[in-house]
């Protein structure tokens, strides 16, 4: 949100506060050029390494494009290895990519553009004028919004921040592209332990059904009736919450068929489907790893559907990051500031750029503070 104030106020030549100035001397010094002058924004959590060719590959996908505001490459478990835990995810993540969000790429609509690796455009260009786009002045509004007033929006703000970004940009700007780049890869470390992976995945399921729910409502989107990109979420939304009953029918089949009715068609149809996708990796990758990797995720298909969806739901209420890391700091955390040191403290000034190079010094005790 800094970031993206700031940009907006550079670009739009607004007044700047002094950790703003200081943020654009550090642009000119960086990239040799004002902040207004910066294209693309590229977003990288702390503990993701991104490939060589992955940077080049998001910006070429943009400049071949300028119908595109946003694009994620593909994000590969870096400690894929280290329990059961992590073996489970290797495939679901790889699936999470190269099926879900790739279809959504064909319709210019990723519904989630991952906080790990994703790139914006931060304006485009129409008729000689500059349109904001991440940092139009809708978007940070949306974004920087407080009002968790309703569990509906507490599930929004307070659980994926790049989900409601993406979810933001589509409702502002419906008609530009959100795109998939497969060979733009990246790598992070996910959840070692089980704890941590059914407090990550509360967040996620929560987070993804609000979300899709606010795009349903998006009529704009790319297409129309049962071909538009309206109609694949709410498809995906009902998959979601349908996700549980899906594995108790799954079971009921494979009972029913160990008593003896005659249900092995619709069994060999789920196992078919199963052969085929695992087909299709073998011809796209041609690397037997993956089949590996696919067998653990389906012995871990109870996990997935069943469990941790269940477990999401029934914490819907529940909006912290870590189990242990909730309410646990004191009872007025909230107070960083008393009032005394509230009224003691100084105006920020807001200068335009050119008043802040005509009076430097102004931003001073702010750029040591920085």
């Amino acid at each position: 949100l800094i970031v993206m104030q700031w940009l907006r106020n550079a670009l739009m030549n607004d007044r700047l506060t002094p950790l703003e100035f200081a943020l654009c001397r550090a642009s000119r010094a960086a990239a040799q050029a004002n902040p207004d002058q910066l294209e693309y924004l590229l977003m990288v959590d702390a503990d993701t390494h991104l490939d060589v060719e992955c940077m080049p590959r998001l910006v070429a996908a943009m400049e071949r494009d300028t119908g595109i505001m946003g694009l994620c490459g593909e994000t590969k478990i870096a400690n894929k290895r280290d329990s059961w835990v992590t073996r489970i995810q290797v495939y679901e993540y790889y699936i999470s990519h190269h099926l879900s969000k790739a279809f959504e790429s064909l319709w210019g609509g990723v519904t989630c553009l991952p906080g790990c690796c994703s790139m914006f455009r931060i304006y485009a260009r129409k008729h000689g004028a500059i349109v904001p786009l991440i940092v139009a002045p809708d978007v940070v509004s949306a974004y920087s919004s407080t009002d968790t007033s309703t569990l509906h929006q507490k599930n929004l703000l307070l659980l994926g921040e790049d989900r409601y970004l993406t979810t933001v940009l589509l409702r502002a700007f419906p008609q530009r592209k959100l795109l998939y780049v497969p060979r733009a890869i990246c790598r992070t470390t996910v959840p070692v332990t089980w704890r941590e992976l059914l407090t990550q995945r509360r967040r996620w399921i929560n987070s993804t059904i609000h979300n899709l729910l606010e795009l349903v409502l998006v009529r704009d989107l790319c297409g129309t009736f049962c071909c538009s990109m309206q109609f694949l979420v709410l498809m995906d939304l009902i998959g979601n919450v349908v996700l549980p009953a899906s594995v108790v029918f799954c079971y009921y089949l494979i009972a029913a068929r160990i008593i003896g009715h005659p249900v092995a068609l619709p069994l060999l149809l789920m196992a078919l489907a199963f052969v085929l996708q695992a087909v299709m990796v073998l011809l796209t990758t041609q690397r037997v790893a993956y089949i590996y990797w696919m067998v653990i995720y389906i012995a871990a298909i109870p996990v997935w559907n069943l469990v941790l969806p269940l477990y999401a739901f029934w914490r819907f209420d529940d909006f912290s990051w870590s189990r242990s890391s909730s309410h646990d700091v004191g009872h007025d955390s909230a107070a960083f500031v008393t009032d005394a040191e509230r009224l003691a403290l100084k105006p920020i000034p807001l200068m335009r750029w050119r008043d802040w190079v005509a009076h430097p010094h102004d931003s001073e005790p702010a750029k040591s503070k920085v």
